[in-house]
């Protein structure tokens, strides 16, 4: 088993013999740099792709500049294997196809972004072809390195937990390592764990050991995670792995002995997992290991659901474009019409969470078969190493290949692994092993090309470098914009740093459209007319650039244009609640009460709840619709919701109004007021908060809680406008004041107050406020869990 892979080229010369010990350094250093992408801080990027590309880019360059001044870095025989690997000319076809989905691409500025970081991959790739060319007796000292990698990245995460002892769920939730989301983390351990079997088996001293207790923690930190995908390709690597183990080198006292090794920590993991969800009683994602296993075959859950919605609509896109797709990178922007009946309020899929699905959709089908055909002939190439009666050492390697293969396919096929470059990295390595470990080739002069070759990759990287640098600066501009509150970004702050590209930011919102709210905020509503207009033309889906247009045309009091603006924005997106509470308003306010029973029917129809039919109701009796057929309005909705208070209370009120005898009696949003003349705090409130002027609106709802005391809900809105005028620490302490109030017990608060703590970027109590509005059922915070916490 220690017999060296490949062990080294013939040595003339002294010389050559230091050149060569240099090199395998200098191979090494290279790839644990490589490996430093898992460590980067994101630098206020608002996802940490940017920062990742950026540093890849500029690494790339790096190496590619090493390689030119020592051309002979480079293998002899690298250039025939490049002419003569089907596989490299498949993914150089792939990459030639995507590239020409420019002529096809609707947002140029994505497709640029998409190509390029396509490219950085490429580029890496020649770089790790290079580096392990002829070197491949370095795989087990790479195993070492990414052990060292493994056990970095889990012991810094899984040290969180253990600060957070008394809310130990909800710090599983952040358990995303440098790589911005829980799946893609799990995912890229599981690309890792393929070098710790193989190291493990290889060494008998403490570096075995060493990889042992590397791989307990990465699949204790992939159970503690609850990842199903990374589940399936645990399992799989494990079980291939095994079973050519075994084949290769039969069933010895060594070998079972191997395998009881690998396997004990790996069940010791799966113990200690199990024991910490438990102990801490958690439940959904976290009850069990065993529980989560069974989910992967449930279709009613949620996020399986929401894939399958994403897979068939990807499809739908390609019968539409089967020969050139929307252009790649596209989806983000074109799949919005198709999720609008499926996905609440302003969010987005922003990937198809299927690679070959989404390369097909955004490139063509031809491409996604190209794509697909990647995985499929490398799988093969190297099955037939393993199986051949080829060298042990290269049956090893080939080995090795089908694992990271294995983990990167079910990855692809349940995620987006593609744009992710801690994933993209075993990607390459899975390629490059198979390229490397099977062609045969005799060794040639190729000084001079090596040189051309480096220029190329040199020249190709400065533009990576150029291209990813902007698009960091965009992504920071957007963290800027989203998160970075102290000072507020003014809209000559935008302006000024209005990204080049892309023009689109990482939730599929035009960055004129961040103009134009500040605009907007500013109260200079003819800039913000014209950015939400150009808005609209990169992306007319998502309705907020027609929400805010209906505010400006409100204020100016064109009301007939307003409505139109309002009731664009709702049926673009139906299931928007700023959209749907504000169609009601205008249409009262135009007393259309078809056009309210049309909205009520559309909204209730994808997001069904109580208080649709006490919005409803209101917004009837502000269009002086008859009584007696609003009461009948709400007994529909009893007989759905027969418990609900608000609606029992909202009956008791309308009939109290229908045996009102007063004359001088008005009725305001639908509740009785003593007099015309008497002032409804409550009322009034509320269109100054509709009128974006919140200080006015606090004043107000003050006075109206004074008034009625016993109205804590009127708390929750003074805290919502603190929260507006962006000062979640103020609405914190109103929302504590009614926190466990029996008479709000919807989950509305603990919403609220999660939304203010991941203002001020206090993730653990926003995960955890999140969870608790979560299992009181509040509407919406299964996918805001999904896209925070998890």
């Amino acid at each position: 088993m220690k017999k060296q892979i490949n062990a080294s080229i013939p040595l003339n010369s002294e010389v050559a013999s230091q050149n060569n010990v240099y090199y395998d350094f200098m191979s090494l250093l290279f790839l644990a740099c490589y490996l430093l992408m898992d460590f980067l801080p994101d630098f206020k990027s608002i996802e940490i792709i940017g920062t990742q590309y950026f540093y890849i880019s500029i690494l790339n360059l790096i190496i590619a500049l090493f390689i030119f001044k020592n051309p002979t870095f480079i293998n002899q025989s690298l250039y025939t294997i490049l002419q003569k690997s089907h596989l490299l000319k498949i993914y150089i076809l792939f990459i030639l196809l995507s590239g020409i989905s420019f002529f096809s691409t609707k947002n140029l500025s994505l497709t640029i972004v998409s190509f390029i970081e396509i490219l950085v991959v490429f580029i890496m790739f020649l770089n790790v072809l290079a580096i392990v060319s002829n070197r491949l007796h370095l795989i087990y000292r790479i195993s070492i390195l990414v052990g060292i990698s493994v056990v970095l990245q889990t012991v810094l995460q899984l040290s969180d937990i253990l600060k957070e002892a008394g809310s130990v769920i909800n710090a599983l939730s952040k358990l995303k390592g440098n790589t911005g989301n829980i799946n893609i983390f799990a995912a890229s351990l599981n690309i890792k764990i393929p070098f710790l079997l193989i190291g493990a088996i290889h060494f008998s001293n403490w570096k075995k050991w060493f990889l042992i207790f590397s791989l307990f923690l990465a699949t204790f930190t992939i159970f503690l995670i609850s990842a199903r995908a990374a589940y399936l390709a645990l399992f799989f690597e494990l079980l291939l792995f095994i079973i050519f183990y075994l084949k290769l080198y039969s069933l010895k006292k060594i070998t079972v002995l191997n395998v009881v090794y690998l396997l004990i920590p790996m069940l010791l993991s799966l113990i200690f997992a199990n024991i910490v969800f438990k102990v801490n009683n958690g439940t959904g994602r976290y009850e069990s290991v065993g529980s989560r296993v069974v989910q992967i075959a449930s279709t009613n859950e949620a996020s399986v659901s929401a894939r399958f919605t994403y897979w068939n609509n990807a499809l739908i896109l390609i019968n539409k474009s089967p020969f050139t797709g929307i252009g790649l990178g596209n989806w983000k922007i074109e799949s919005i019409p198709y999720e609008k009946t499926s996905i609440d309020d302003g969010f987005i899929s922003s990937h198809t969470h299927n690679d070959f699905l989404e390369i097909a959709a955004e490139t063509g089908v031809f491409n996604g078969l190209v794509y697909l055909s990647l995985f499929i002939i490398a799988f093969f190439i190297n099955m037939k190493a393993i199986l051949s009666k080829s060298d042990p050492n290269n049956k090893i390697i080939a080995l090795l290949a089908v694992l990271i293969l294995t983990g990167y396919f079910i990855d692809a096929f349940f995620n987006f692994p593609l744009y992710r470059p801690t994933m993209q990295f075993g990607f390459v390595l899975f390629l490059v092993f198979t390229i490397v470990n099977t062609l045969k080739t005799d060794e040639v002069n190729t000084v001079r090309i090596t040189r051309q070759f480096s220029i190329g990759i040199i020249i190709l990287s400065l533009i990576t470098v150029y291209i990813t640098f902007l698009t960091l600066k965009a992504y920071r501009l957007e963290y800027a914009i989203k998160y970075d509150k102290n000072p507020v970004q003014t809209s000559e702050d935008i302006l000024k740093n209005l990204p080049q590209l892309p023009n689109v930011g990482i939730y599929s919102e035009p960055f004129y459209e961040h103009l134009a709210i500040a605009y907007f905020r500013e109260e200079k509503y003819e800039n913000a007319k014209k950015y939400f207009y150009l808005s609209n033309k990169i992306n007319p889906y998502i309705g907020v650039s027609n929400w805010y247009l209906h505010k400006i045309e409100k204020i100016n009091g064109n009301f007939d244009t307003a409505y139109e603006y309002i009731k664009t924005a709702f049926y673009s997106r139906p299931r928007t609640t700023n959209f749907y509470l504000d169609a009601l308003k205008m249409a009262s306010l135009k007393k259309d009460t078809s056009e309210i029973f049309k909205i009520h029917e559309l909204f209730t129809k994808y997001r069904s709840m109580p208080s649709n039919w006490k919005n409803t109701a209101s917004a009837l009796s502000i269009s002086k619709y008859d009584t007696n057929k609003i009461i009948t309005f709400v007994n529909q909705g009893l007989k759905i919701y027969p418990t609900d208070t608000t609606l029992l209370n909202r009956k008791t009120r309308l009939i109290k109004r229908k045996e009102s005898t007063n004359a001088n009696n008005t009725f305001i949003n639908g509740l009785p007021a003593e007099s015309t003349a008497k002032i409804n705090y409550m009322v009034e409130a509320k269109k100054m908060g509709d009128a974006q002027q919140f200080e006015k609106a606090i004043v107000l709802y003050n006075k109206a809680f004074k008034e009625n005391p016993e109205k804590v809900v009127i708390l929750q809105d003074i805290a919502v406008c603190y929260y507006q005028l962006d000062k979640p620490e103020i609405a914190i302490n109103y929302l504590e004041r009614i926190l466990n109030n029996p008479r709000l017990n919807d989950g509305k608060t603990e919403y609220l107050l999660s939304g203010c703590y991941f203002k001020i970027k206090d993730k653990t109590n926003g995960c955890n406020y999140l969870n608790i509005a979560f299992n009181k059922k509040y509407p919406n915070t299964e996918q805001l869990l999904n896209q925070f916490c998890k």
